[in-house]
């Protein structure tokens, strides 16, 4: 236990001798660390004193004790991983069933709160998720709709129907790349998208394949900021991609 229980249930628990050997051992562990964690212990010690004391002194018929300790054993199987405490053995028989009561509720609140704890750490990574979505279309759609964005379209003068390309490129905002009529490639092989500066080699753009229907897509890439693009192209490589081009041009398109 690196840190304070997680549940203040496990107080009470501890009071009543319910906590699992390895629980069990590790909140020792950390009570004698935690100054804090040990008055809240006090306080649950206090709990279960007051608990004893609550009803006056009562004379109990012969072998009731015994039938009680019984109908505890009864009801702690008919409850999953719940464990009788040595707490009971010595109360009187109608408190002895008022701690048993309050052990049980004890363990249901503690699975409750972990429960909740697992949904709500989903719930979280959900909404991260969700947040980074809504920054990825708020990035699509600045950069689309930017007046200085250049649109770029790539053909190929052979094949039909023709493949085409459409690039949306702002040397700030980044680059969109969808492509359409492609072939399906062979595992071994890819499409790679590449940004032909003003001046210097190729930029790769990244690698991609191609649907049923011939579309692909390559949105925002890392690439440099601030690069003026004189042309993109698509060329035929390795799976994987190249550092620079080799295979033949699929698709070029020059910015106008």
């Amino acid at each position: 236990m690196n840190g304070h229980p997680q549940f203040d249930e496990d107080f009470d628990l501890y009071a009543l001798g319910a906590l699992e050997a390895e629980e069990k051992q590790a909140f020792e562990s950390h009570l004698r660390a935690c100054a804090d964690c040990t008055a809240k212990l006090e306080e649950a010690n206090g709990r279960m004193a007051l608990l004893a004391l609550a009803a006056p002194p009562e004379s109990v018929p012969s072998g009731a004790k015994e039938r009680l300790l019984r109908r505890v054993h009864g009801e702690a199987q008919k409850t999953p991983k719940v464990a009788v405490p040595a707490f009971l053995r010595w109360l009187t028989p109608a408190l002895a069933l008022a701690a048993l009561a309050l052990f049980i509720v004890a363990v249901e609140l503690k699975t409750e709160n972990r429960v909740l704890l697992e949904k709500q750490t989903e719930l979280q990574a959900d909404a991260s998720r969700l947040q980074q979505e809504a920054e990825r279309e708020q990035s699509v759609l600045d950069l689309i709709t930017a007046s200085d964005t250049v649109k770029v379209t790539l053909v190929s003068g052979t094949a039909r129907p023709m493949p085409e390309g459409r690039a949306f490129y702002h040397p700030r905002k980044g680059l969109l790349f969808y492509a359409s009529n492609l072939p399906a490639l062979p595992s071994d092989r890819t499409y790679q998208l590449w940004l032909v500066p003003a001046q210097g080699n190729p930029i790769s753009a990244g690698v991609f394949q191609v649907d049923a229907l011939g579309n692909g897509q390559i949105l925002l890439p890392k690439l440099p900021l601030d690069v003026t693009a004189k042309a993109f192209a698509v060329t035929l490589e390795p799976a994987g991609g190249v550092p620079q081009p080799t295979g033949a041009k699929v698709l070029v398109g020059a910015v106008t």
